[in-house]
């Protein structure tokens, strides 16, 4: 349709002798027939338009950000405006632009360096052969550039996807201050830990008065068992300690004449085998029962 409307206002115009051309009424005509030519450009116009938005959208996955629309001092601020021009992302685009304009240019270029010995002939031809070789030369360089955009999109496209992949990925000090954030600050968790483990040996104090022995290494071990055939399968460990909080559970059980036997071996063996409120293992069954058989007999 364009082609036809360029061809019969080039025919017109050519037709027009130099008196017509001067009468103003002919002339504001000849305008008057370049509506089609127009409508058909702008219509061209509107499909790129809206083919460039429509990319712009799947580039973005349809994001729409209201934010960015608001008025920001920043942005009308010198020296931060002189920051964007001279950054990175800038510099990277200048030369993206830079060598599409090249490329684009090298193809057009060379698509008309091939036709331009016909071109010096086109004044010597007819109007439908002038016609003919501008159509044909448009078509080529239409078809040409239309795929190298193509090309360049999609290699831009995942450019940008890249990029963006990027930027959204965090720092290391960004990883730790999120993660302070979420788990809380180290230093504070360190005093949570201190207070929880405070807690837990005050009330592992309070239950070696309720113990049946305390099995120790004189010096550095001590445990504390507690055995009742209603309620439990096996002995459990009610307390234990190293070095200091051994002396104290020793201490605390000479205040409340629970049995204390020395049995380095089995003292060692069940402090780093067995947690906290947890019944000992079958193969410390025998062991354990012979020492409080013997509690048992003594008492």
């Amino acid at each position: 349709m364009l082609t036809d409307s360029l061809k019969a206002m080039v025919n017109e115009f050519w037709s027009l002798s130099g008196p017509i051309l001067r009468d103003f009424p002919d002339m504001w005509t000849y305008l008057g027939n370049m509506r089609n030519v127009i409508f058909t450009a702008f219509s061209l116009l509107f499909v790129a338009t809206v083919s460039s938005i429509i990319v712009g959208l799947l580039q973005t996955r349809f994001l729409f950000a209201p934010k960015a629309l608001k008025f920001d001092l920043n942005r009308v601020n010198p020296v931060e405006g002189m920051k964007r021009i001279f950054s990175m992302r800038s510099v990277m685009e200048l030369l993206k632009s830079i060598f599409k304009v090249v490329i684009v240019g090298y193809v057009g270029f060379s698509v008309l360096k091939k036709a331009w010995d016909m071109l010096h002939l086109m004044p010597q031809m007819d109007t439908l052969e002038s016609m003919q070789i501008i159509k044909s030369l448009g078509l080529e360089l239409a078809i040409k550039m239309g795929i190298l955009l193509v090309v360049l999109g999609a290699i831009d496209y995942f450019y940008q996807r890249w990029e963006y992949e990027r930027n959204i990925k965090m720092t290391k000090r960004e990883v730790k201050e999120e993660y302070k954030d979420i788990e809380g600050h180290p230093e504070v968790k360190r005093k949570q830990r201190e207070k929880m483990v405070q807690l837990m040996r005050q009330r592992m104090m309070y239950e070696v008065p309720k113990a049946d022995v305390v099995i120790t290494n004189p010096v550095h071990f001590a445990v504390a068992l507690k055995y009742d055939t209603q309620t439990m399968g096996a002995p459990r460990v009610v307390a234990k300690g190293k070095d200091l909080i051994a002396q104290r559970i020793k201490q605390i059980a000479e205040e409340n004449g629970i049995p204390i036997v020395r049995n380095p071996s089995l003292a060692r063996m069940l402090y780093y085998s067995v947690e906290l409120g947890d019944e000992i293992p079958e193969r410390f069954y025998r062991v354990v029962a012979e020492v409080l058989a013997h509690v048992y007999t003594m008492r």
